[in-house]
């Protein structure tokens, strides 16, 4: 198998595995609140890195740490407002909300180095828009509280795609990934303590949850991801990421989260201008030329 295909299918699980996260949260949250729930889970991780990646951990410098605050701030605001989200609305339509920052990502680029975004761009805002609407409004045609805080999210997840392509490069993807835990792990934890009081029920099923999260969604997956992205195209890695909120969705299926007509037609929407947003036409149009003239 090629080092590319390798790699494919190296994020493809990656993107299962963040999936199955969405219903996970959802169902821990019945015991544990959002604050306690994301500090338990970075934390964790982080001393489970520590203890195994000691040696690369001492030696960091304050680059490192500087570089990895931003990161890790970023990360902080998405995943806090996506789980606080969570406690509002279902898995399924929080997992293809939080989606939408593989079209937001193009369209903060576009306004931070002046370009003006090109057809493409402007169709998967459109779609994406249509979407969202079809999915997030309610008979009443009100909004959910539960879907504006994931929206909130989705535009922090792609803020932090932009700094990490920023602040990411040349640094040991161990030392800032641990660095980033700490962060989100250490800013959790305040309102965890202050806000929440530590309110939380801890049992088997709450437990295994957040081990399970912090050893497969988090280490496992951060760590796969930064190791094998390098070896895909750019556009290779963004339309695998759009399986997340499919496999979401669908794992969430299992907990009886289920999505009516006009909800699904939305995630169709959203999908499409995800699609839409990433795929490489050029590529598309040579790979199709050059199959014909065989």
């Amino acid at each position: 198998m090629k080092r590319e295909a390798k790699a494919d299918l190296s994020l493809l699980f990656v993107t299962m595995v963040w999936g199955i996260t969405f219903p996970i949260m959802s169902g821990i949250l019945k015991y544990i609140p959002p604050f306690c729930l994301i500090a338990f889970r970075y934390i964790i991780s982080a001393i489970i890195m520590g203890i195994i990646f000691y040696k690369k951990i001492v030696s960091i410098n304050l680059n490192v740490i500087r570089n990895s605050f931003y990161i890790g701030l970023t990360l902080f605001l998405g995943t806090a407002f996506q789980v606080v989200g969570l406690v509002y609305t279902t898995p399924s339509k929080s997992g293809f909300i939080t989606g939408l920052n593989v079209v937001l990502v193009p369209i903060f680029m576009a306004l931070i180095y002046k370009k003006t975004p090109d057809t493409k761009t402007v169709t998967g805002v459109i779609l994406s828009i249509i979407g969202i609407a079809m999915i997030s409004l309610d008979a009443n045609y009100g909004i959910n509280k539960g879907d504006i805080y994931t929206m909130i999210s989705a535009v922090a997840i792609a803020l932090q795609v932009i700094v990490v392509d920023k602040y990411a490069k040349n640094i040991d993807v161990i030392s800032l990934t641990f660095i980033e835990f700490i962060i989100v792990g250490v800013f959790s934890l305040f309102p965890a303590v202050f806000v929440e009081k530590l309110n939380m029920e801890l049992n088997i099923v709450s437990i295994f949850s957040i081990l399970f999260m912090a050893i497969f969604c988090t280490i496992i997956a951060y760590n796969i991801q930064n190791k094998m992205q390098p070896y895909t195209e750019p556009t290779h890695a963004a339309i695998i990421f759009l399986g997340e909120p499919v496999f979401s969705a669908i794992f969430s299926a299992f907990i009886g989260d289920k999505l009516n007509g006009s909800a699904l037609i939305g995630c169709a929407f959203i999908l499409i201008s995800m699609i839409v947003i990433n795929i490489n036409y050029k590529m598309l149009k040579n790979f199709w030329f050059n199959k014909s003239s065989k």
